[in-house]
Parts: C-alpha cells; sequence; structure tokens
C-alpha cells in the first residue's frame, strides 16, 4: 500500500491491537482495565474492535472479580456481549481453580488456610451450590479435590456414606469439605450443621477424621470448626 493510500478498518484495527499488545507486553501491569480486559476480548472476537465491550463490561460488573462472577443471563443482557464470552470467562475460572489446587498439590504437607484457599478460587463464582472434599493422607497432603455434589441455586444434598465411600475408595485419612451458597449468607443452615454433625460422627466411628466444613461465598469463607460447631 503507497503513502497517502486510506487504511482499511481491518489494517486500523490490527495494528491497534499490535500496539495494545507491545504496550502489554512491555509493562502488563500499566494497562488499565478496559485495554487489558480489551486484550483478553481479543482471543473471542478476532476480527472487530472490543475497546466499547470491555468498557461497558467493566461498567456493568464494577472489576474483574465482578466480571468473573457474572452469569450467562447477565452477560447476555450487555449490549455486544455474546456466548463466547460466556464461554471465555468458563475458561479463566477454571484456569484459575486449577493453578490454585496445583499449588497446594505440590505442598508437602497443608493448611486449613491452604484449603480455604484454593476452595475459594473453586466455589467463588459458582452460580450453583457444589460440594467439594479435599482429601487429605496421614502426612496432611493433598491426595484429591474432588466435587462431590452439585445442586441448585439454594440448595445441595449430601449423605454421609457418600463421603465414607470416597476416603475409602481414595485411601484418605481426613478431609476437609466445603460447598459454597451463591449470593447469600456465609452462615450455616440448620441442615448444614446437622449435616456436618452426622458426617463427623459417621467418620470418627470408623477412625476418620473431618477436620471442617467450610462454606465459601463471594467474598467470604466461614469455617464451622473455628464457630465450634464440630465437636
Amino acid at each position: 500500500m503507497k503513502d497517502g493510500t486510506p487504511h482499511s478498518e481491518a489494517d486500523l484495527r490490527a495494528g491497534h491491537r499490535k500496539r495494545l499488545r507491545e504496550r502489554f507486553l512491555s509493562d502488563p501491569s500499566a494497562l488499565p482495565d478496559y485495554e487489558l480486559l480489551e486484550l483478553a476480548l481479543g482471543c473471542v472476537y478476532m476480527r472487530r474492535d472490543n475497546k466499547l465491550l470491555a468498557k461497558r463490561l467493566l461498567a456493568r460488573f464494577g472489576c474483574f472479580d465482578g466480571l468473573l462472577s457474572a452469569s450467562s443471563e447477565e452477560l447476555a443482557g450487555v449490549e455486544g456481549c455474546g456466548p463466547a464470552v460466556d464461554s471465555f470467562l468458563v475458561l479463566l475460572r477454571e484456569i484459575i481453580a486449577r493453578a490454585s489446587q496445583s499449588n497446594v498439590q505440590q505442598k508437602q504437607a497443608i493448611t486449613l488456610p491452604d484449603i480455604v484457599e484454593m476452595g475459594r478460587r473453586r466455589l467463588k463464582h459458582c452460580a450453583e451450590e457444589e460440594v467439594w472434599a479435599a482429601l487429605l493422607d496421614k502426612q496432611n497432603r493433598l491426595l484429591m479435590f474432588k466435587k462431590i455434589r452439585h445442586g441448585s441455586m439454594d440448595h445441595v444434598s449430601l449423605e454421609p456414606l457418600e463421603v465414607v465411600e470416597l476416603m475409602i475408595k481414595s485411601r484418605a485419612s481426613s478431609l476437609v469439605l466445603m460447598h459454597n451458597h451463591p449470593g447469600g449468607t456465609y452462615m450455616p443452615s440448620q441442615e448444614d450443621r446437622a449435616l456436618t454433625g452426622r458426617i463427623a460422627l459417621t467418620l470418627r466411628q470408623l477412625g476418620l477424621f473431618l477436620h471442617d466444613h467450610v462454606i465459601i461465598t463471594s467474598d467470604a469463607a466461614f469455617s464451622m470448626m473455628r464457630d465450634c460447631r464440630l465437636k
């Protein structure tokens, strides 16, 4: 193309994206949030200008954490945001959760705060209740972090026998249970307390141990052990 010839819209987008990428690689922390999101959205919509969509998403959800917590229905309400963005955010959430889990799994002995942080990475953005178990060996090393049950927006069921079977199958000596309360309070319900007591008693009778049952919300984690709900 000769000098003075008008650039096409595609050329302008490519040039802008190249400059944005170069600025990011030079100093990732220097980019404002909307430009960082714009760059990420380039992996979703590769042939369009994503600056306006990035600004709309941040205006709607406030921050990256709010965006990662957004439901499919909420995302669909943002102009220019299609199902591909929803899928991309699901991918990001899964990568973040697995990175946290692999970090804990590499430790020789882990602490309850390690497990809680791993659980928060996995559960804080979930729109429906799930029950997960961190299964530990006798040296308190993480054997497995596994989803036991998937429920609805405000309820998930679990039986002590399911926990026993999982521990025996994985040869675990102890575990930390956790589940989330999407959009709700971190305080345990009466059902949560009763179930936790039944599970603790059942495991104790078999020489197994429940360290804690932790409830996760978008911005908090509640330990039933610290609150003396387990005895």
